[in-house]
C-alpha cells in the first residue's frame, strides 16, 4: 500500500463520522419537507426508499473490487444509513404521545441490537467472507423495510391506504385514547390534546372532513 493510499484511508475514516452531523439532520429535515406535501403517508415513502438505496449500496460494496470504489461505494452507504437514522426519529414522535420516551429508547436500542446480531450471524467465525457478509448485511437492511409497509396511522393512514373511510379517527382521538376515564377526568391529557392539534399538519395537503379541532376542555371519544 502507497503512501498515498494510507493517508487516502485514514483522512477517510476521519471524515466518515462527521458526516454523520449533516446526513443525520438531514434525514428529519428530508422527513419533515415531504410530510408539508405528504403528510405521515410521506414520512414512511420516503424512509422506506432512503433505507433501500442504503441496503443496495451495501450490497454494491460487497460486490466492488477496487479500493477506491469500496471507498466511494461506503460514502454514499454511509450518507444514506445516517439519513434514514433520522428519518427513523421522524415519524418515532407520532407513534404514542404518552409512551414516547419508551418508544424513542426501543427505537434506539434496536440499532445496538441489531448491530450485535449483524456481526455474530455474518461475521463472527469462517462462514461468511466479508464481502459476503457485507452483501448479506445489504439484503438484510432492505428485509428490515418491510415492517415500514405495516405501520398504519387511523387518522392519517399508511405507505398503501389513506385514514379509515369506515370509523372518522381525527388526531383527538388517536392521542387522547391513551388514557384512561379518571386520567382524563384528572386533566391528564390535555397535553395531547395540544399535541394532536399541532400534529393535524400530517395529514399533508389533505383537507378531511374532521378538521374541524376539539375544545381543549372537552373530552373526544377514545379510539376503539
Amino acid at each position: 500500500m502507497t503512501p498515498k493510499t494510507r493517508v487516502f484511508i485514514s483522512e477517510y475514516f476521519r471524515n466518515v463520522p462527521s458526516a454523520n452531523i449533516f446526513s443525520r439532520p438531514g434525514g428529519g429535515f428530508l422527513s419533515d419537507v415531504v410530510a408539508r406535501r405528504f403528510g405521515m403517508r410521506g414520512r414512511l415513502w420516503t424512509l422506506w426508499i432512503v433505507q433501500t438505496f442504503g441496503g443496495l449500496f451495501c450490497i454494491l460494496l460487497g460486490k466492488v473490487g477496487t479500493l477506491s470504489a469500496s471507498i466511494a461505494v461506503m460514502l454514499v452507504f454511509s450518507a444514506f444509513v445516517q439519513a434514514a437514522c433520522g428519518l427513523t426519529f421522524g415519524v418515532v414522535p407520532f407513534v404514542s404521545r404518552r409512551s414516547l420516551g419508551v418508544v424513542s429508547g426501543m427505537t434506539g436500542g434496536g440499532g445496538n441490537v441489531g448491530a450485535v446480531l449483524t456481526q455474530v450471524i455474518f461475521f463472527r467465525g469462517s462462514r461468511y467472507s466479508t464481502e459476503t457478509g457485507i452483501t448479506l448485511m445489504g439484503v438484510m437492511m432492505i428485509c428490515c423495510t418491510i415492517p415500514l409497509f405495516f405501520i398504519y396511522f387511523p387518522q392519517w393512514g399508511g405507505m398503501f391506504c389513506g385514514p379509515s373511510s369506515s370509523v372518522a379517527t381525527t388526531e383527538q382521538d388517536y392521542y387522547v385514547s391513551e388514557w384512561n376515564s379518571t386520567e382524563k377526568q384528572r386533566g391528564f391529557h390535555q397535553a395531547n390534546l395540544k399535541f394532536a392539534e399541532n400534529s393535524r399538519g400530517e395529514r399533508g395537503k389533505r383537507v378531511g372532513s374532521a378538521s374541524t379541532s376539539i375544545p381543549s376542555d372537552e373530552t373526544p371519544p377514545t379510539n376503539a
